[in-house]
């Protein structure tokens, strides 16, 4: 059969696990809890049901931030596994392993969400996925935005089921928190799969905030794994940066970015996630990191949905005008029209922020508090 052009690869080759059962085909909305080993999750009537509406040619409702990105041109996650780097034939290769059915038999890229232990608490996070968020939460007021979570990690035993099936992987994507801080990841995973023997079959993904570099370990990744993907997530430059990523310092991570950019046998990128916090700042961060020759993934903003693009004031949209090579993310700042009571939020969430932080919304950003200052702040 040839693939459908609503085909996506997702529930045929990567699934994503976290705590409590909580798995799916990658990181965007599409969720269930399944209780049991990967197996189970992967051979789950959810994931089953997904599976065939895509080889029906249907736009799964589960799968709306694709949707969503494809329809003012960007290249949803979607797409992208459609165009592997560097291969050819894809879509004769996906037809092969469909109809020998090999998909059924276990995932071939394993994503895992594996805790919330992180040493920054980022505005667009939460103490689901930060230990830090939830220390600052308990001695702070974040109002309606933020409460105390329980910190989490996955268990023994999930982490010995993804060992004892390591032969069976050619990928492991490894989220947070922060993976790096994550010290089970290392000692229960990482170690495990390199004394077993299957290492050198598998490509490791890491996203990282980039406080953290360990030059004995990034080495000994990079010799006992096939490959190693680094995805350094940096949103703003200096003070904006410092905001965005609270608890950061920007010159250290640029040392770090510099240093995971010249290991052997890894491929190294930035990722910015686009809110409405650096939206009026890209042209001048894509320069930056252009001048650094680093390569860089526009990654939009889909929650918390008061820091959603389409929540600027329709007056503020007006004045926002970006080069050719963010009109996708213009275009996507123009989907919806804001909702008043998300922009409300907004400005409420960032004078909390400032007031529990001791830091300046409008010092980090002038040029956007320039633009919306009329709008809650004065």
């Amino acid at each position: 059969m040839a693939v459908p052009s609503n085909f996506c690869p997702a529930p045929f080759i990567q699934l994503r696990t976290s705590k409590n059962g909580t798995c799916g085909p990658c990181t965007c909305r599409a969720a269930w809890k399944i209780q049991g080993k990967l197996s189970e999750q992967w051979q789950s009537s959810e994931i089953n049901s997904l599976r065939q509406s895509f080889l029906e040619n249907k736009k799964n409702s589960h799968c709306v931030r694709c949707w969503k990105e494809e329809d003012v041109g960007k290249k949803s996650l979607r797409l992208r596994l459609r165009e592997f780097r560097g291969t050819k034939n894809l879509e004769k290769i996906f037809e092969k392993y469909i109809k020998t059915e090999k998909y059924k038999k276990f995932p071939r890229v394993l994503t895992l969400m594996p805790g919330n232990e992180c040493n920054l608490a980022c505005p667009t996070c939460s103490g689901r996925y930060s230990s830090k968020w939830n220390s600052l939460t308990s001695t702070g007021n974040y109002g309606p935005f933020h409460k105390v979570e329980t910190n989490w990690n996955l268990t023994d035993s999930q982490y010995q089921d993804i060992v004892d099936n390591s032969q069976n992987l050619q990928k492991i994507e490894l989220f947070g928190g922060e993976p790096f801080l994550n010290k089970r990841n290392r000692h229960n995973l990482i170690e495990k799969i390199i004394k077993k023997g299957t290492a050198k079959n598998i490509k490791l993904y890491f996203n990282t905030n980039g406080t953290i570099f360990d030059e004995n370990y990034m080495e000994g990744l990079a010799k006992n794994f096939k490959f190693v993907e680094i995805r350094q997530s940096i949103d703003g430059l200096h003070n904006e940066f410092e905001y965005l990523r609270y608890g950061a310092n920007f010159d250290n991570v640029i040392k770090n970015a510099k240093k995971f950019s010249s290991l052997p046998n890894t491929d190294f990128q930035i990722i910015c996630t686009v809110s409405i916090f650096n939206l009026v700042n890209l042209e001048k961060f894509d320069q930056y990191m252009s001048n650094k020759k680093w390569s860089v993934y526009y990654n939009i903003a889909d929650r918390p949905t008061y820091l959603l693009l389409h929540n600027l004031p329709e007056n503020v949209k007006k004045q926002i005008k970006l080069s050719s090579k963010f009109k996708d993310i213009e275009q996507y700042m123009n989907l919806k029209q804001c909702k008043k009571s998300q922009w409300s939020r907004f400005v409420l969430y960032t004078k909390i922020l400032d007031k529990n932080r001791k830091i300046s919304f409008k010092n980090a950003f002038p040029e956007l508090y320039n633009l919306v200052k009329k709008y809650g702040y004065e």
